[in-house]
């Protein structure tokens, strides 16, 4: 049954508890209670779903009895959430990873969810109204499998979306080819046929700055006869101009043997190339950082706040400016069996590329078994906003964190593909500030494990300068820019053409 969940606010007792002061700029959330039900949530994905400027939250749930209601959206109006089930979804598979994704270039986003234990993976269709219908497209929601997790990007350059599906347990992972109409085709030929994987996640990007996509895949242990036998390395796979993907076997970023569940790819250090984040899950195992070099080479930095002494069961993972101080910060979801009310993790960026861990901000305090983790700006307010599933137990609540950041300044970007794909999944953004610096942003969804992040690119912009030039390059080779950009705005960029300055 459909119900209206209003915006609660969480009354806090003890004032530290707020939030904090880091570089300048104030971390404090406070939170909004949906008064949803206990499932057992694994992935989030955060996108507008309906059209109507306001973004929506979809939650991945794992299944143990008919009783439990399985994936859920949560529709925001502006002034509170309507939760809906998922239409059509009879079958009561156990969900982990959940993407709105335009899978048919009618610039709406699609439903597609990953499934285990053998049940096919789920599709479902919008009439861009946010109202879906269960869809059968070839072997993507035919084949039977194990599936963690999915990465999606434009992989042959043809304009609209492919899928990389990870599995579990040794089963081939699997590329399936867009034909532009929304069916795909499973690829029979690849590196990954027969490489024994046990995938968590995955991440598309051009690591080696050849313009082509490369793929990354984080696993988990290896087994033998159904035993765990130790941990697995992962696997990247490098784009050729021919179009078919090489495995790289060398270096610390595919040699390194750790219990991996999740991998993003984010420009960390501002120099316009990709960088590799991996959280792992075992005792000993710490989060790695793997600086790109350049030509996709990396250097592991094993010092770095966001990957030392941090040994905790790490799986989701989003990146943001969540201070608006235009450094990039960091917030990592813990938990796994065995750990009670863990905390999660929260780091500010500062200049010269540090991290520092904060302690005693609301979604740093409160203890839970996470998962999956991503963010967005849910009240259209300019700031970043999270939103946390929670598994442990017999099913924790998930918790949605409202950013109550005050200072600072942003610009969003929203991107409508022509060329390229409909919202630009795989474009650069370069920005350019009145102090000459530059921040960067690559738009790629998937974020951490299970998890994606808003379609939207989002710049903090510290008070004390402006705006002197935005940059687009999209996968086609299309580059933009334009220098009159307001702060504390929305845009729309339509591939080729005009820049476009959207009402709140």
């Amino acid at each position: 049954m459909d119900a209206t969940l209003r915006f609660h606010f969480t009354i806090w007792i003890c004032i530290l508890c707020s939030g904090t002061w880091i570089h300048g700029q104030q971390l404090q959330f406070s939170k909004w209670d949906f008064d949803e039900p206990k499932q057992g949530s694994r992935g989030v994905s955060i996108a507008d779903l309906d059209g109507n400027g306001h973004l929506d939250i979809v939650v991945a749930n794992q299944v143990d009895s008919l009783l439990q209601l399985g994936n859920t959206i949560f529709f925001n109006t502006g002034e509170g959430f309507t939760r809906k089930a998922i239409a059509n979804n009879t079958l009561k598979a156990w969900s982990e990873s959940v993407h709105t994704v335009d899978v048919d270039n009618d610039h709406d986003l699609d439903l597609f969810f990953t499934t285990q234990f053998g049940t096919p993976n789920l599709l479902f269709l919008n009439d861009g109204k946010g109202n879906f219908s269960a869809a059968e497209n070839g072997e993507l929601t035919s084949d039977k499998t194990n599936s963690p997790g999915a990465c999606w990007c434009d992989f042959d350059r043809d304009g609209d979306l492919d899928v990389f599906v990870v599995n579990r347990d040794g089963e081939d992972d699997a590329l399936y080819v867009n034909n532009g109409k929304g069916n795909f085709k499973r690829e029979q030929k690849g590196p990954w046929v027969r490489n024994k994987g046990d995938g968590r996640s995955c991440a598309w990007g051009d690591l080696n700055g050849d313009g082509l996509p490369d793929l990354y895949v984080a696993n988990f242990v290896v087994k033998e006869d159904g035993r765990v036998t130790g941990k697995h390395r992962n696997h990247l796979y490098l784009s050729t101009p021919d179009g078919i993907l090489e495995e790289q076997n060398l270096g610390a970023w595919v040699e390194e043997l750790n219990a991996s569940y999740g991998v993003s790819f984010v420009d960390f250090d501002y120099d316009q190339d990709l960088d590799i984040y991996v959280t792992n899950v075992a005792r000993s195992d710490e989060n790695a950082l793997y600086e790109n070099q350049g030509g996709g080479n990396f250097s592991k930095l094993s010092e770095s706040g966001v990957a030392y002494e941090v040994r905790r069961p790490s799986k989701g993972q989003t990146w943001g400016d969540f201070n608006n101080d235009g450094q990039l910060d960091l917030y990592i979801a813990n938990g796994t069996e065995g750990y009670p009310e863990i905390q999660n993790f929260l780091y500010t960026g500062s200049r010269g590329d540090t991290f520092k861990r904060v302690y005693n901000s609301l979604p740093a305090i409160e203890g839970h078994i996470s998962a999956g983790v991503a963010s967005g700006d849910l009240d259209n307010d300019g700031d970043l906003d999270l939103y946390v599933c929670n598994w442990g137990g017999e099913a924790e609540a998930n918790d949605c964190y409202i950013n109550q950041n005050t200072l600072g300044n942003w610009v969003k970007i929203k991107l409508r593909g022509l060329e390229s794909n409909s919202y630009g999944i795989g474009s650069w953004a370069t920005l350019t500030l009145s102090d000459g610096s530059i921040r960067t942003r690559y738009l790629i969804r998937e974020t951490g494990y299970g998890s994606e992040n808003a379609p939207e690119i989002h710049f903090g912009i510290p008070s004390d300068t402006a705006i002197s030039k935005l940059e687009i390059l999209w996968p086609t080779g299309i580059k933009q820019s334009n220098g009159e950009l307001e702060v504390n705005a929305t845009y729309q960029i339509t591939e080729g053409k005009e820049i476009k300055k959207l009402e709140e």
